[in-house]
C-alpha cells in the first residue's frame, strides 16, 4: 500500500508541475516596413483637396500610438497545463479636420507570420470607408504633376486609397479612377 501511495503522490506531483509551469508569452513585433508605415507624428498638419468641391481639408495628428494588445493563446505543447498568451505590437494615427468633421485612422497591426495587416479608416464627412492593403504596390503614381514612389494601394471597393511612407495619404479614386481627394503639398 504504501509502494502504490508513493506512486500515486509521484504522479501527482509531476502533474502538478507540469500543470504550474507557464509556457511564455509570445510578442510579436512590427517590422521595420511595418512602422515605417506611421508616416505622421502627433500635431503634423497635412492637406487633402476635394476635388468635387475644391475644398481644401486641413488635417492635425491628434494621436500615434504603438503598443502590444492580446492576440489570444498560444498552443501549448502539453496536453496539461496553461498555455502562454500571443500579443501582437500595433501602430495607429489619429486624424481630424478643424471642423471636426473629416475623421480618420491609419493602422498597422504585426501577425504571426513576421508580416502585417495595413487598414486605414475613414469617417463621418468622408462616409464610412475601410480599406484595405493586400501586397499591392505601385512604382510610381503622379497627383498634380508632381510623381511619388513606392506607394502602397489599399482598397475598399469601389474606391481606391494611394499612400506611401514619405508622404502618408497620396489620394483617393473612386471607381472610374478619378481622383475624389488629393494631396496639398
Amino acid at each position: 500500500m504504501t509502494n502504490k501511495f508513493i506512486y500515486n503522490l509521484k504522479i501527482v506531483i509531476i502533474l502538478l508541475l507540469v500543470t504550474s509551469c507557464k509556457v511564455e508569452d509570445q510578442y510579436y513585433d512590427l517590422s521595420q516596413e511595418g512602422k515605417a508605415l506611421l508616416t505622421y507624428e502627433i500635431g503634423e498638419i497635412f492637406q487633402l483637396k476635394n476635388i468635387e468641391t475644391n475644398e481644401i481639408i486641413s488635417f492635425s495628428v491628434n494621436s500615434k500610438t504603438i503598443e502590444y494588445i492580446a492576440d489570444g493563446p498560444n498552443e501549448s505543447s502539453f496536453i496539461f497545463g496553461s498555455s502562454s498568451d500571443d500579443f501582437i505590437e500595433v501602430g495607429r494615427i489619429s486624424f481630424i479636420d478643424n471642423s471636426n468633421c473629416y475623421k480618420g485612422e491609419i493602422t498597422v497591426k504585426s501577425d504571426r507570420d513576421n508580416d502585417f495587416e495595413f487598414t486605414a479608416y475613414f469617417y463621418d464627412c468622408f462616409g464610412d470607408d475601410f480599406y484595405y492593403f493586400q501586397n499591392e504596390f505601385i512604382d510610381t503614381t503622379s497627383l498634380e504633376g508632381v510623381d511619388y514612389s513606392n506607394v502602397y494601394i489599399l482598397r475598399n471597393y469601389p474606391k481606391t486609397l494611394y499612400y506611401s511612407k514619405e508622404k502618408g495619404i497620396l489620394k483617393i479614386l473612386d471607381v472610374d479612377e478619378n481622383t475624389l481627394f488629393g494631396l496639398i503639398e
